[in-house]
């Protein structure tokens, strides 16, 4: 049985018009009502480089964001960052876990209320190839795979071509002490006893 709310009784009950959705605001929906059905079927650790309550949150927050700002509804985006990590079993190289992801993220989207095929299909793809060279084809990919992206350009060298938009290029070009602090005054107080807060995610 689906036991999530809908995207619209979702944008209904944190008060967000059309292109006017709130960071925090959005996160926290992340927060109760798509992290725990992650949380069900990921294989990803909860903590640590990949782990869901860090990494894959910052991840979230930065889509979030990066989607806000370029005024796209966050919530796909928000997904496709939610799953892109969800057949993570360690912190070596892993070319297969986003392909592998995919049937997982799928399970959760069956838990979701809301999603059309199309969105699924855009979702779907931003996860399997979210660790790709590949040209995003839409917002949905190109946000979530620079929100993955930013923590690589912190500390493995910024490039240029794997941030699509002016605001995802500031953040990856800048100190991730910076960014930290951002996400310190857009986050909520329960946000803040969910998630572990560093630099390094």
């Amino acid at each position: 049985m689906k036991h999530l709310l809908s995207f619209e009784t979702v944008q209904k009950r944190l008060n967000m018009a059309k292109n006017n959705f709130s960071i925090s605001k959005t996160f926290d929906w992340y927060l109760i009502d798509v992290m725990p059905v992650v949380e069900k079927y990921t294989l990803q650790p909860n903590y640590g480089e990949h782990g869901l309550y860090t990494h894959t949150a910052a991840v979230v927050f930065r889509g979030i964001d990066f989607a806000i700002d370029r005024s796209k509804n966050p919530i796909s985006v928000a997904l496709a960052c939610a799953f892109h990590d969800m057949a993570r079993i360690n912190n070596k190289e892993d070319p297969n876990h986003g392909p592998n992801a995919v049937p997982l993220a799928i399970k959760a989207m069956n838990e979701i209320d809301g999603i059309n095929n199309n969105m699924r299909d855009f979702i779907t793809y931003a996860v399997k190839y979210h660790d790709s060279d590949l040209i995003p084809p839409n917002y949905i990919a190109a946000f979530s795979w620079a929100a993955d992206r930013v923590r690589r350009a912190w500390y493995g060298g910024y490039h240029p071509k794997y941030f699509a938009t002016p605001r995802a290029h500031y953040v990856a070009s800048h100190v991730a002490a910076d960014y930290l602090e951002f996400m310190r005054r857009n986050i909520s107080e329960y946000a803040r006893k969910i998630i572990e807060l560093s630099e390094y995610y």
